[in-house]
């Protein structure tokens, strides 16, 4: 009967005139580590990364009890399979990263509610640990979904508070303000500004954002040249396509739109002048994949900085200001939820107070407050 084998371990090679070194035996298979035997910490490093590198982490997915599967294989699975198929595979790939940090030791039975309350207290932010939570039940749902046939039940996780939605919207003075700002900008030399022009990119994506109300993301992707994982505006047939091709739409729609004549006039001015050449908004020549870096200094120059959570002027702000100004204009509301890509039931409850005549009923029967309607209609009678 042949003996079990013992796993991939480090053993010492001596051979005669020559330097002890540290070899990985794995039953019958020797492999080098390029490690002396003084070099002990090294070699197990080299250990530790051949086991990493023949373990595969889709084993267990063919069949077996879900609850017994490595969390960080279900993260590893779904970054795998999505890395290149969402729109900001970097911070996925973090938010893995932070997840598997965590949770490395755990299987899908360790999850329990204080076990993903405790990974919220140390995430610090309650809404990017929701996010992250999410993310971790998707990548269960789908690394579990293919290990067992019949009725299966959904992993569902254990979530903080969702924060309320940020309602801070631009007048049209604030606007012109932070274009000007954005427009104006400098390099900053010990509190002097002088030189050249950075914030020039920030301008125009405040001015997509503003006639379009598309989501950050999307803007920064749009591309003058039909291009797989970006967007794309057509300058001669003035549409806007937001969706990147070779993705697959989500919850957050971003449906396909006529650009306004002036936006487009300006898209159209750009890429004359030499300013967009691959992509509607670039900096130094190329496109942009975040205006984080320079944003703050922008709403500081614009006098819009603040302390106050909730009043904070961010990028995502031009949409609330998009979807804000159109609705107080009069456009219809299933108008402005297919134009920017907003639910009707959203824009109720976040902009309602932004719709011409909402509260119409309302203040008309202000001054009757404590009077019933037979009140109120016998007085007009009595007029009459």
């Amino acid at each position: 009967m042949p003996r079990p084998s013992k796993g991939p371990r480090l053993a010492l090679f001596k051979a005669r005139g020559r330097t002890a070194m540290w070899n990985i035996r794995d039953g019958q298979r020797t492999v080098g580590t390029g490690c002396i035997e003084s070099d002990r910490a090294g070699a197990e490093r080299k250990l530790a990364a051949y086991i990493v590198s023949k373990h595969d982490p889709r084993a267990s997915r063919s069949g077996g009890d879900p609850n017994a599967v490595k969390v960080a294989d279900a993260l590893s699975v779904y970054l795998t399979d999505h890395f290149a198929t969402v729109a900001r595979p970097k911070a996925l790939k973090k938010m893995v990263l932070d997840l598997g940090e965590f949770f490395a030791e755990d299987t899908i039975g360790d999850l329990n509610g204080q076990r993903q309350r405790d990974y919220a207290k140390q995430r610090g932010s309650q809404s990017a640990a929701r996010r992250d939570l999410e993310t971790l039940a998707a990548a269960i749902n789908y690394y579990v979904r293919d290990m067992v046939g019949g009725v299966q039940t959904l992993f569902r996780p254990v979530l903080p508070e969702a924060v309320p939605a940020r309602e801070r919207w631009l007048t049209r003075s604030e606007a012109a303000s932070l274009i000007l700002a954005a427009w104006r900008k400098r390099c900053d030399h010990d509190g002097v500004e002088k030189g050249r022009h950075t914030s020039r990119h920030i301008a125009r994506f405040i001015l997509v954002g503003l006639y379009t109300g598309t989501r950050a993301g999307a803007i920064c992707g749009a591309a003058l040249i039909a291009t797989i994982g970006r967007g794309h505006v057509n300058l001669e047939t003035g549409q806007f396509r937001r969706l990147a091709y070779g993705k697959k739409q989500n919850n957050k729609r971003q449906p396909t739109v006529d650009l306004p004549p002036r936006l487009l006039a300006h898209m159209r001015r750009w890429e004359r002048l030499g300013i967009s050449n691959k992509a509607v908004v670039e900096y130094q020549g190329e496109p942009v994949q975040r205006v984080s870096n320079g944003w703050d200094g922008v709403v500081e120059k614009a006098g819009l900085a603040t302390e106050v959570k909730e009043l904070k002027v961010i990028p995502h702000t031009l949409r609330h200001t998009a979807i804000s100004w159109y609705l107080r204009s009069g456009v219809p509301v299933d108008k402005v939820s297919d134009y920017c890509g907003v639910s009707i039931q959203i824009i109720k409850k976040v902009y309602g107070h932004h719709i011409p005549g909402g509260f119409d009923g309302v203040v008309e029967a202000s001054g009757r407050i404590g009077r019933s309607a037979t009140e109120t209609q016998q007085k007009r009678l009595q007029r009459t």
